[in-house]
Parts: structure tokens; C-alpha cells; sequence
């Protein structure tokens, strides 16, 4: 019985750790989910690209100088149904502006 207890402890652990983690932080971050998540997984590249395209129009104000341009190249990959370039772009600018974005931006409605 114990076996089966330390594999189930840990997949409620995993899982919890996944659903605080997953949690938006900004208008943005809930914008993002249904806009950018949901097409993601369904590969709605047209969506994707459209919401993208959102995204690029719509550069914060502060020092994001990159914002627009990372935008736009998952929006071109997008484009042409390349999924881990859409990947690649956003990893990029989460990578590069995430944490910087909920900072300033905790509250500024999206879109």
C-alpha cells in the first residue's frame, strides 16, 4: 500500500504546484490564456497569428524595445504554421519581459 501512496502524493503535488503556478497575474496573463494558451494547444495558427498581431500593437510603456519585434515573429511563424516558432517567440519574450511586465504592469486593463 505504501508504494501506491508516494506516486499519488506526488502527482497531487505536481498538480497543485502547476495550478498556482499557472495562475495570471495581470489582465494580460488572463488575456493570454484563451487568447494565446487555447490556440496554442489547439494549433489555431490563424488565431495565434491574430493574437500576435495584438500583442505587437500594443507595447507597454517603459523599456520593452523588443516587445513588438518578438510579436511579430510569432506572428510570421504563425503564418506560416510553424509551431515552435510561435513557441520560440514566446518563450522570448517571457523570458525577457515577464516578470518585468507584472512589476510595472500589474493592473493596466489588456487589450
Amino acid at each position: 500500500m505504501r508504494r501506491a501512496t508516494l506516486p499519488l502524493v506526488a502527482a497531487i503535488a505536481l498538480a497543485t504546484g502547476l495550478a498556482v503556478a499557472g495562475e495570471a497575474k495581470t489582465p494580460l496573463g488572463k488575456w493570454m490564456k484563451p487568447n494565446m494558451g487555447t490556440p496554442m494547444a489547439g494549433q489555431d495558427f490563424a488565431t495565434l497569428q491574430k493574437s500576435l498581431d495584438v500583442v505587437a500593437g500594443k507595447v507597454p510603456s517603459g523599456s520593452y524595445a523588443d516587445w513588438a519585434t518578438i510579436a511579430k515573429n510569432g506572428s510570421a511563424a504563425a503564418a506560416k504554421q510553424d509551431l515552435s516558432g510561435v513557441k520560440a517567440a514566446c518563450k522570448g519574450c517571457h523570458d525577457k519581459y515577464k516578470q518585468q511586465y507584472i512589476g510595472d504592469h500589474p493592473s493596466d486593463p489588456y487589450p
